[in-house]
């Protein structure tokens, strides 16, 4: 049996996609091969720790390939959801960030003492315009998958239950992440971390607003604003976690580990509730 025809928006979403990652990843794979490409200072990535910052960062844009096509392709529908749906969740709360902070983040840049910095001017238009461009049309390329495979969410009941202990701690964890991220909007800095920090914020208390109220109306807004929300909250603050503990500044280290483990926990007690329909896939 022939597989079903692919339409030609999705198609041109998933290509595009992809072609929003190749920027990003020409600079990686100069710089992980001893490459220059536009660096002011090649000593800039010539270490150890910067090598493998660069092969960690490569190495995700590589699974956004792999994501775009298997949400375009039937193929796609046959991969677990768990090994489908924690990447993109961690996609999610990495990008969504920098989309909804883009205007800032061209503020800060357009500002910036660019010229003393190790990285060439053009350099960060390409990887803030190519994650943007990433987390649009990557995530879009998701709704119209998810839509195809898990269309019992919008359509379903909501099981009938409290957040539990999971959701009870996950909410006490964003209050605390919530509040630190808007004081350090508040804080030094350029305008751009500032600004992630109020998107953080924002989203953080969005999600903790829907899972408080995910047996209110219907499920699936609900479920996007956690899934949203607590997916910046790990995503972000695991990243966070990265970077201070091999880049010695590990001063915020604590808030982060209980971001990363107040996402999780978000997540796990609203996935509980998902409408109890018989799954396909």
């Amino acid at each position: 049996m022939a597989p079903p025809k692919i339409s030609s928006a999705r198609l041109i979403v998933c290509y595009a996609a992809i072609l929003g990652t190749l920027p990003y990843l020409t600079l990686k794979a100069s710089w992980v091969t001893g490459g220059s490409l536009g660096l002011r200072d090649p000593s800039f990535v010539d270490s150890d720790l910067m090598l493998l910052a660069n092969l960690a960062t490569g190495g995700m844009d590589v699974v956004a390939v792999v994501l775009a096509l298997a949400f375009t392709y039937s193929w796609g529908r046959r991969i677990p959801a768990p090994l489908v749906l924690f990447p993109i969740w961690i996609g999610t709360g990495l990008l969504a960030p920098i989309v909804l902070d883009l205007p800032v983040i061209v503020a800060d840049l357009s500002t910036a003492q660019l010229a003393e910095m190790p990285l060439e001017n053009w350099v960060w238009a390409v990887v803030y315009g190519g994650f943007a461009w990433q987390g649009i049309l990557l995530l879009t390329a998701f709704v119209l998958y998810a839509r195809d495979r898990w269309w019992f969410v919008v359509t379903g009941t909501v099981k009938p239950g409290t957040i539990g202990a999971a959701g009870v701690l996950g909410v006490a964890a964003a209050l605390v992440c919530a509040a630190f991220h808007t004081i350090w909007a508040f804080g030094p800095g350029g305008i751009a971390a500032r600004g992630q920090d109020i998107v953080i914020a924002v989203l953080t208390l969005l999600a903790v607003l829907a899972l408080a109220n995910v047996s209110r109306g219907r499920f699936w807004p609900r479920l996007v604003l956690v899934w949203t929300g607590a997916g910046a909250m790990a995503g972000t603050g695991a990243w966070g976690l990265f970077a201070a503990l091999t880049m010695g500044a590990a001063d915020h280290a604590a808030v982060l580990a209980v971001q990363v483990a107040g996402g999780v926990l978000m997540m796990v007690s609203v996935l509980r509730r998902l409408p109890a329909v018989e799954q396909t896939t």
